[in-house]
């Protein structure tokens, strides 16, 4: 018997991505809260932050044109900009929140990492798309 997929768009997937990443967050932001009290819960929110808001900017910039529109001129300008965007918010929050913002190192890099990884596995994994 054949199974019947289910494909989500673009704007879809990426919406449940990013929330997934959110989830994620919380979650170990909570069980940080649970092992180590609030400032680890508090930098595992920054750290997890880190990846995510600049995740919504580039997810925001490449779904931002219209599909009837586009040439692969400007969906290729818009995935080059949005990763431009992406890694400066991403140097700018690191430098931000490490240098006024008193943070417990391990949540921060350990939410900033599964964030990341959340990202590689949801990718591969929705939709079979890869």
């Amino acid at each position: 018997m054949k199974q019947k997929r289910w494909l989500l768009s673009d704007r879809q997937l990426a919406l449940l991505i990013l929330f997934y990443q959110l989830l994620l967050v919380v979650a170990v932001s909570s069980l940080f809260f649970y092992w180590q009290g609030e400032a680890a819960a508090r930098s595992a929110l920054l750290g997890g932050g880190i990846y995510w808001v600049p995740q919504c900017l580039f997810s925001v910039r490449v779904l931002a044109h219209s599909a009837k529109h586009a040439t692969p001129h400007s969906v290729v300008a818009s995935f080059y900009s949005g990763a431009g965007i992406k890694l400066l918010s991403t140097v700018m929050l690191f430098v931000v929140v490490l240098k006024y913002m008193e943070v417990s190192a391990l949540p921060l890099y350990t939410a900033y990492a599964l964030a990341l990884l959340m990202q590689w596995i949801l990718s591969f994994t929705l939709n079979n798309r890869y």
